[in-house]
Order: structure tokens, then sequence, then C-alpha cells
């Protein structure tokens, strides 16, 4: 048995670890250990991962190998647990002291690293990631431009305004209205009604980073058929984020799952 420990590249959210145990499972590995952007196992085939990164690339996964690779992914991982913090608990410090305790490293030499790989400051890839949860709360139709900037700490609707125009070519109130005509739900419960209506009544949750189970329970049901029925981005490539699965199982539960971030 080799023992192997891992980095990916994308693999930024409870859904990409349920899609990577998946993977795995197909490799009887052993002692399997997944968390964001990291792996490891034991396996007896050497050569698995060639395999394994043609299996990962089919979600827009990938291994990474160098140091900088490796420190460019915890930038992007350390951006999201900040804007979690932010949008879920309420609480936002000084983003570039947070980004250097986060990784204990200093800022100013991560952000040199970060602009040569990514082409872009972390400064700006932070706003693109904030816009994309501002984009996906307009969506949703939940809560006022008020409610989303006061949620994201944005200063005041002109500065959410602003940078969202900056980075999508829209204003915020421009985009709202474009989802109102263009999209076919405009919220999470119209989509949610419909797929009850199918009958995939129970919620799903994804617990211990890699499993899932009923909502109201904690046994981990066995032989999952996931298949994404609405998403809440543009992007397809972005496995997990803002979308809506339908869950079954081999005893015939019927359910959904809500990936957000």
């Amino acid at each position: 048995m080799k023992a192997f420990k891992l980095h990916i590249k994308n693999m930024l959210c409870e859904r990409c670890i349920y899609v990577v145990k998946q993977i795995l499972n197909q490799f009887n590995v052993l002692k399997v250990k997944i968390e964001l952007g990291h792996v490891s196992f034991l396996s007896a085939d050497e050569d698995i991962l060639p395999l394994l990164e043609k299996k990962l690339s089919e979600f827009n996964l990938r291994l990474i190998y160098t140091k900088e690779e490796k420190c460019v992914e915890a930038i992007k991982l350390a951006v999201k647990q900040y804007l979690d913090e932010i949008e879920q608990f309420d609480r936002s410090g000084k983003f570039s002291v947070f980004i250097s305790r986060r990784l204990s490293k200093n800022y100013q030499n991560l952000s040199k690293l970060f602009s040569r790989a990514e082409k872009v400051t972390i400064e700006t890839y932070l706003i693109r990631q904030k816009t994309e949860r501002a984009k996906r709360l307009l969506r949703e139709g939940q809560l006022s431009l008020n409610e989303i900037a006061d949620r994201l700490h944005y200063s005041n609707v002109q500065h959410l305004s602003s940078q969202f125009r900056n980075v999508t070519g829209f204003s915020a109130r421009e985009y709202k209205k474009l989802q109102l005509v263009d999209h076919p739900h405009r919220s999470i419960a119209q989509v949610l009604a419909e797929i009850r209506a199918k009958g995939y009544l129970s919620a799903f949750d994804i617990v211990n980073k890699n499993n899932i189970v009923l909502a109201d329970q904690t046994r981990k049901l066995k032989d999952v058929s996931i298949k994404e029925v609405y998403r809440f981005d543009e992007n397809p490539n972005l496995l997990g984020q803002n979308a809506i699965y339908t869950v079954e199982d081999q005893n015939g539960n019927k359910g959904y799952l809500i990936c957000q971030h």
C-alpha cells in the first residue's frame, strides 16, 4: 500500500467533496480523508494518479503539485472563508489581516504570488467573488438591494452597484430586472415547489464533509443518485455553486439538495 496526499484545484465547496469521494470509491482506496482542497488515502495501485486525473477533469477539478499552485488555492479558500464569515456570521475585519493569519504568511508576499499566478490581484479576486454572491442573492429574489448590501458588508447600495457594474457591465438593479424577464424561476421557493410536485419531498444535507443524509436524520444514505436540476450561476464549470440537485437512494428516499455559497 502506498500513501497519497494530494491537493486539488477548484475544490472549494461541499459538493466538490462529495464528487471526489464518489470518484475515489471507484478505485477501492483505503483510509480516505477529504477536506476542501485536499485528499489523502492508501492505494495498492501506484499508477492511480493518471486515472484519477482523468476522472477529476470531468468535473473541472485537477491535481496540483507545485508550492505556488497550492498556495494560490489556499488563498482562494481563505477568500471563501472570509466571505462566509461576512455573510453567515456578520463578522468582518481587515481582509489582508484575515488572509495573512489564515495562511501564516506575509500578505504582501501572498499578494505578489497570487497576482503572478492568476494575472489578477487578490483584491480583484475578492471583488469578483463578492459580486458572485450578490448575483446569487439577486437571482433568489428574497432580499432588497439594501439588504444585500448590508449582508455582504458593502458601505451602501451605491458601493454595491458600482462594483457590480465594474465586474458585470450591469448595475445591480439592471441585473435584477434581467433576471425577472429572462429567468423562468425568480426564487428558490418557486424552484423547490416544482421539484416537490414531482415527488422529491425530503430535504437533504451534506454532513461530515462527504456524507449525504436526510436533513432530519443522522443515518447515511447508500448508493445515492444525484442530478443537477437547476443552477443559479451562469458558469457551468463552477461545480456545485448555487445549484439544486434531486437526490434518490436505493431505498427509494427522494428529495433535494441545495448547494450555495
